[in-house]
């Protein structure tokens, strides 16, 4: 194939073999593929013809939506007709006729497969990708497993949001009150949650059968996470008074780490810490105390100020505190086997797989 474009000309266009046309909104691709249409049926176009004429039960068109299915039959439909009618009078004002008509050396047997064509048009193959797809599967059914009468849904979003509340029902509610709130979000509830899980299903996140955890891994996790928290915040409570000194005696570039915003994060840190741990909600100060935000703060040939505190900020910050994947990559899991299974109960097909 070349890799040079060419101009398109609908009725100069090889038919044999494998032809890309590129084209964007309102260029004529519905007017170039009726053209092809006509140019197969009476097979026209000289040394780019197809070797013999076809009829409309051996041409097949796909297109990607419904609404463009109908305007494609409509126009080649109408295109058959008005060139039959251009046959029989051998003249036309239409060019593309006009060309068509100095190729046809027998206008009135053309005129004859014209009218045959016209009248098989409700039977033509003119289908949407999923459309087509769908009667190869019934006309096959033996051969591809599938059941005879299937119905094909465009749109699983229903079903997904009744999986994910299903989900919900089977799974959050259960769950005890200090591990829900801080697994979700304040003022998410189950509708915005399963809106979240409905779009990371649509992503086709591949899940391996061995890294789905199961549910009773939540709580032990939750509950190992706090316990990280609560440890920081002991250690933050022990060195809490060494830090001014510390901070003060250390090449701190004080333009970029001043003392009154110091005294600021260290007030909101020191009343997180003394707050019972039920949430995985750290405050944004904290960063300021990990050991690699101090050293990027520190003086060319200033000493870094150092303490097992800041290491301890720093690893905490370097790990998830969260079991939200955990949830979701379950969530998925049975999310997609629902949907899955629920579709075979009820003889549906879908245009994804969620």
């Amino acid at each position: 194939m070349s890799d040079v474009a060419e101009t398109l000309d609908p009725l100069r266009l090889p038919l044999q073999g494998e032809r890309l046309i590129e084209a964007s909104a309102g260029t004529g691709k519905t007017f170039t593929i009726a053209a092809l249409y006509l140019r197969l049926l009476l097979g026209l176009g000289g040394s780019a013809a197809f070797p013999r004429p076809l009829t409309v039960e051996e041409l097949l068109v796909v297109t990607f939506t419904e609404a463009a299915t109908a305007e494609l039959r409509g126009r080649i439909r109408s295109n058959i007709h008005e060139l039959r009618i251009a046959c029989l009078r051998e003249t036309t004002d239409n060019p593309l006729y006009e060309r068509l008509l100095e190729e046809i050396d027998d206008k009135a047997q053309a005129a004859q497969w014209l009218l045959l064509a016209e009248r098989q048009m409700d039977e033509a193959a003119v289908f949407t990708i999923h459309g087509f797809c769908q009667r190869m599967l019934n006309l096959n059914a033996f051969e591809s497993g599938m059941l005879f009468e299937q119905q094909l849904i465009e749109d699983e979003s229903l079903l997904r949001y009744q999986a994910c509340a299903d989900f919900w029902r089977r799974h959050c509610y259960p769950l005890p009150r200090e591990i829900a709130r801080s697994s979700l979000k304040p003022g998410k509830g189950r509708r915005r949650c399963c809106a979240i899980l409905i779009v990371i299903c649509k992503a086709k996140r591949r899940l391996s059968k061995h890294r789905r955890p199961m549910m009773k891994r939540w709580l032990p996790a939750t509950r190992k996470l706090w316990r990280v928290l609560a440890t920081v915040k002991q250690q933050w409570r022990d060195a809490v008074g060494e830090l001014d000194a510390l901070i003060e005696s250390s090449g701190i570039d004080r333009r970029k780490f001043n003392r009154s915003n110091q005294a600021k994060w260290i007030d909101k840190i020191s009343a997180w810490a003394e707050e019972e741990t039920n949430s995985y909600q750290l405050p944004e100060s904290l960063e300021k105390f990990s050991q690699r935000f101090l050293e990027d703060r520190t003086e060319s040939r200033g000493e870094t100020p150092r303490h097992p505190l800041f290491e301890a900020i720093d690893q905490l910050l370097a790990e998830p505190l969260s079991i939200r994947d955990l949830v979701i990559t379950r969530a998925l899991a049975e999310i997609r086997e629902t949907v899955a299974r629920e579709k075979r109960r009820r003889g549906e097909l879908g245009l994804m797989t969620c």
